[in-house]
């Protein structure tokens, strides 16, 4: 038994090192976040000033081009030619760039049945709140407008009032979309 108590003396010795004291890890945590907090500014102000703006993003030269989206009523015009494939994404997400070099590709081939639109949602936050957007791109194919609600082309042909279960997220390749567009297109046709 006397030993028994020995190894259990032994065993509640406690180490007290000065690296874990209270002061050190309250500076660290300064640190840390000062470090953070640093990248998370912006420059652009407070001030949002929405102005109207379509222009030509695509230089192929061949009359067709990505419509930047400011306002959601150039959504709603778009739709009533045929459906819209949406991207959402930023100007400085390369994942977008390449996105948008797909969607580039796609406008010769829809330029008269449908349009091919952008929003840049660092300049138009908005846009990620309405479109409930947490990665970008984010791409859909809007089909059209029933009772008020945009109605998205899943990519099974499917129609669905909920973006989540019919957009797509990252890069996705031309035949992805032109499948699922030449859905969207079949379905404003056939009126389903």
């Amino acid at each position: 038994m006397k030993r028994l108590h020995k190894i259990q003396d032994t065993e509640r010795v406690s180490f007290s090192f000065p690296l874990f004291s209270k002061k050190p890890l309250f500076i660290l945590a300064i640190f840390c976040f000062l470090l953070f907090s640093s990248g998370c500014t912006d420059n652009s102000g407070n001030e949002a000033e929405f102005v109207e703006v379509t222009k030509d993003v695509n230089d192929s030269g061949s009359g067709a081009e990505l419509v930047e989206v400011t306002n959601l009523s150039q959504i709603d015009e778009a739709l009533t030619k045929g459906p819209v494939v949406l991207k959402l994404g930023s100007k400085g997400c390369i994942p977008c760039k390449e996105q948008e070099e797909v969607l580039s590709e796609l406008l010769p081939i829809y330029q008269d049945s449908a349009s091919i639109m952008l929003i840049d949602i660092k300049e138009y936050p908005e846009f990620a709140t309405t479109f409930g957007v947490r990665v970008i791109p984010d791409t859909c194919i809007i089909e059209g407008i029933e009772d008020g609600k945009y109605m998205y082309m899943k990519q099974d042909g499917s129609k669905s009032s909920e973006r989540a279960s019919a957009r797509f997220l990252g890069v996705v390749d031309k035949e992805t979309l032109s499948e699922t567009l030449e859905k969207a297109l079949e379905s404003r046709n056939t009126g389903e």
